[in-house]
């Protein structure tokens, strides 16, 4: 999330420049639909639209893909401190007040599988990214998720017994797939890293290795 002139011309080996934009850290691009996403999350370091638009077209000029990616369920903590409504967080109100994370790790806050209003707000939200980014493929993450958010929620363990679900692989299984169709409803491919490479995956998920 740097100087991405110097990583774009670094080689002319390199044609896709991926870019992670969004984490415990901060959401570092501008959402017209949901806005408290870039305002609360990100100490005011983030890409405009416009900015990224820039990007694009300057990319696109040397041959060089862009692919976001916006890391989910986990590594997702900036998403909810103005959107608590959406995290896995138990309690009035949610967990919150969640706050940007000034270290790195692997984080506890995750988005609540479970709520229909959760995919509700991602379909607005990729529908968003999906026009602005113009690649085939759209980074979903997936990496890091520990589930203890998830193992301490009483409505997500029910709902994981009542639907055979045994563990939190399988519940972010569930996640991808429901995330899946959402991003092939707007035309993109999911791309993610390679802890969503369980039993049950769709085959049509690009996995990205970094463990091996």
């Amino acid at each position: 999330q740097g100087d991405w002139s110097s990583d774009v011309c670094s080689s002319d080996l390199m044609n896709v420049l991926h870019l992670h934009l969004t984490d415990d850290q901060g959401f570092r691009i501008e959402s017209k639909t949901y806005p408290k996403l870039h305002e609360m999350g990100s100490d005011g370091q983030f890409y405009t639209q416009s900015d990224m638009r820039d990007i694009i077209h300057y990319a696109d000029e040397r041959g060089i893909r862009i692919v976001p990616e916006f890391d989910l369920p986990g590594h997702s903590t900036s998403w909810y401190i103005g959107y608590p409504e959406f995290s896995s967080g138990t309690g009035a109100t949610f967990g919150a007040p969640y706050q940007i994370d000034r270290k790195w790790g692997r984080n506890s806050p995750v988005m609540n599988p479970i709520k229909e209003e959760v995919y509700q707000f991602l379909d607005v939200f990729f529908k968003e990214m999906s026009e602005l980014f113009p690649d085939e493929y759209l980074h979903i993450g997936g990496d890091e998720n520990n589930g203890v958010q998830w193992a301490i929620n009483p409505d997500i363990q029910a709902f994981m017994k009542a639907n055979n679900l045994p563990n939190k692989e399988a519940m972010q299984n569930y996640f991808n797939k429901r995330l899946q169709a959402i991003l092939n409803k707007h035309g993109k491919k999911a791309m993610g890293w390679d802890e969503i490479f369980v039993e049950g995956v769709p085959k049509t998920i690009m996995i990205q290795s970094w463990q091996g």
